[in-house]
């Protein structure tokens, strides 16, 4: 039986507008992810996916529930400093827009080393140079890229030096939050594959939360479908893709744009009406 890496167990989360109003992110949300799974979260803008990925990755303090690491409750305070440095180091996240989520001054060495250095981590490379090197080359780029600003790069470089600084740290849990939304579709298939082939040389556990329903259905193994702050569907990916059992997750797959012009006009998508389910 599969170790359970990640128990997301009946998971609240507000944002308080004011003193008597707030809004309901994410509501009652359970599910686990086993080690080295690759699970992926979907629905529309707004549904709490990203919402919930920050309360994994303790960026948000969950209004309710528990959320277990290894066993290990990272909601809880006196736990989570117990084991912080290993929290810090061995979770890591990919956020959607790599110009705001890395530093626009600092060169790609900095950029990847800096969790070494803020982590008092020693590499078994060296350096932390030899260190952002490997992984720049690990992730399919050369070492001339080393000294370059990120407004010197491309928005997929931009995007594999934030995956080569996840992966510095050797994470057993990397959680990717629309990693491939503000890219060109060629760009995309190439950070896919990426992906692919580094989850099965780390076998690292991946959380991939996207709006790409075919990027979805040919990475993950399992599939979570979320709507207004719920998870109203979890299935294998086959299973999901071809027998889905909520009335949502059927909306959400005809969406889906067919490769053939005269079928996609012609067509009917799926209008979901929640008062009726």
């Amino acid at each position: 039986m599969s170790e359970i890496l990640i128990d997301v167990q009946n998971v609240t989360h507000h944002f308080k507008l004011n003193r008597k109003t707030a809004i309901c992110a994410v509501d009652q949300v359970s599910f686990q992810i086993k080690k080295g799974e690759i699970l992926g979260l979907v629905g529309e803008s707004g549904a709490g996916k990203s919402t919930l990925a920050r309360c994994i990755m303790n960026l948000y303090q969950p209004t309710a529930g528990r959320i277990l690491y290894k066993g290990i409750d990272t909601c809880d305070r006196r736990q989570f400093k117990e084991h912080k440095k290993m929290l810090q180091t061995k979770r890591q996240l990919i956020f959607q827009d790599s110009t705001s989520s890395i530093n626009q001054r600092m060169k790609a060495v900095d950029i990847i080393a800096e969790p070494l250095r803020i982590n008092h981590v020693h590499t078994p490379r060296g350096s932390a140079r030899a260190e952002a090197e490997f992984q720049l080359h690990y992730v399919g780029m050369d070492a001339g890229c080393l000294d370059k600003y990120p407004p010197e790069l491309s928005g997929g470089e931009r995007q594999r030096i934030a995956i080569a600084r996840a992966l510095s740290m050797e994470p057993e849990l990397l959680v990717a939050d629309e990693p491939i939304a503000s890219l060109d579709v060629s760009i995309q298939a190439q950070i896919i594959n990426l992906f692919k082939h580094l989850q099965k040389e780390h076998g690292f556990t991946f959380l991939f939360i996207s709006h790409d329903l075919a990027m979805v259905e040919y990475l993950c193994d399992r599939v979570g479908v979320m709507y207004q702050g719920r998870l109203v569907e979890l299935a294998p990916t086959r299973d999901l893709f071809s027998n889905p059992q909520h009335p949502y997750t059927r909306t959400l797959l005809s969406a889906i744009p067919l490769p053939d012009p005269k079928r996609e006009r012609n067509r009917r998508k799926g209008v979901y009406d929640a008062q009726k389910s």
